[in-house]
């Protein structure tokens, strides 16, 4: 393979899992000769990528794209995710996001509540500027930025939220220099836990950086995740009429040579193309893992609804949300077609 077309593919596949243009995939590879097009984070780094991707919350309602991430731009040791300003028809999906991710302790009279950090310990909020709102892993290098609104929102955001902090009897910890004592005990309680958190935070982190394929090479209507044990669980819904693409999608995540080092071993597929059944649902399920080297493993059900299923209700939240029409013509076919007509 010539140098040229290596770099084409290498372009190509950044392209589809960052949901960043082709053009500046190409640029960006050009000036980093070498570097995969997707690198894969340190230990550090992969920690606070793993915190990001679990309390982003863009699965909680519908979003503009899968996850509510736009696009990411990753590199070896920093990540930047743009975020969609919607969570659903009313809330914002960076304020929640912030919320879900900075720590607090709670000092009110309610011993249960106190008993652990809000938000993820060890986060710290280092900045925001032009480029977006800064996070860190304490005694880290750890860096992830997001972006979506500009800084004067992202201010009015923390602000809004270190006042309720007030009025609801808790703590920010987000400024601290260094973990706070209740972080370290909290911390020093499940060293194990942690420590294999930590082992398996790669897979999160992979995960976050190719999270566009979600919308580049399979079109689903619904994205949900939540964490399992110490992997994840993913379900992916899809109008009767499109394709499942689970085949493209397991390809790009496990690509041999630029993907996650895991292997996809079917556990149940039944996406038969007909209808002979009367248009059932279809189901398919789905494991990755790395065959015993590396902890994390990721289950993936692949669901089809059955024909005739009415989506009026998400394609009314996800056009609501400001999902692309473009994008809706793909992802819901059927009810686009109606509600252009």
């Amino acid at each position: 393979m010539s140098h040229g077309h290596l770099l084409t593919q290498k372009a190509r596949y950044r392209s589809r899992c960052t949901g960043l243009g082709h053009q500046a995939g190409l640029q960006h590879l050009q000036a980093l000769q070498g570097q995969d097009p997707v690198p894969a984070a340190s230990r550090d780094q992969a920690r606070l990528e793993a915190a990001v991707f679990e309390r982003l919350g863009g699965t909680i309602d519908y979003c503009a794209h899968p996850a509510g991430v736009a696009r990411v731009r990753p590199s070896a040791d920093h990540l930047v995710v743009e975020v969609d300003p919607k969570l659903g028809p009313e809330h914002s999906l960076p304020e929640h996001s912030l919320q879900a991710l900075l720590p607090t302790q709670h000092t009110g009279p309610d011993e249960d509540e106190g008993r652990e950090p809000g938000g993820i310990a060890g986060v710290r909020l280092l900045g925001i500027d032009t480029a977006g709102l800064h996070l860190g892993l304490v005694g880290t290098d750890a860096r992830v930025t997001i972006t979506g609104p500009d800084p004067k929102q992202w201010r009015t955001i923390v602000t809004e939220h270190r006042a309720s902090c007030h009025d609801g009897d808790l703590l920010p910890l987000w400024d601290a220099p260094a973990l706070t004592p209740f972080e370290s005990a909290y911390l020093a309680a499940y060293p194990t836990w942690w420590e294999e958190q930590a082992d398996s935070a790669w897979v999160a982190s992979g995960l976050l950086r190719r999270i566009a394929l979600f919308h580049t090479v399979t079109k689903p209507y619904s994205l949900k995740y939540w964490p399992h044990g110490l992997g994840w669980k993913f379900e992916l819904r899809y109008e009767h009429d499109v394709p499942m693409d689970h085949e493209a999608l397991l390809a790009h995540l496990t690509h041999p040579v630029w993907g996650m080092p895991l292997r996809a071993t079917r556990d149940h597929c039944v996406c038969k193309p007909c209808d002979c059944d009367k248009g059932a649902e279809r189901n398919c399920w789905y494991t990755l893992d790395t065959g015993g080297r590396r902890r994390g493993e990721i289950g993936i059900h692949f669901r089809r609804v059955r024909a005739g299923r009415d989506t009026e209700h998400e394609y009314g939240r996800l056009v609501a949300a400001g999902a692309d029409p473009n994008w809706l013509a793909q992802a819901l076919p059927a009810h686009h077609q109606r509600s252009a007509a």
